[in-house]
């Protein structure tokens, strides 16, 4: 069984990860005057962050036992 610090890691990472990149392309869109690159910066973000709170929710409802 892995602790629970190693189940809130995983998530923690993947919204660093997905806000960092998505932060990027909204960036690139405001300065190239590219509205599809902000719009996919903006939905990476949003994906990311359901995403990480789906295996949040999976990690820990699996290690309680009945």
């Amino acid at each position: 069984m892995k602790s629970s610090v190693m189940n809130l890691a995983m998530p923690i990472c993947l919204v660093v990860i997905g806000a960092t990149i998505g932060s990027v392309g909204i960036y690139i869109g405001d300065t190239d005057d590219a509205p599809g690159a902000a719009l996919l910066g903006i939905l990476l973000m949003i994906g990311t962050v359901a995403f990480a709170v789906r295996t949040a929710w999976r990690r820990s409802h699996r290690d309680r036992k009945p």
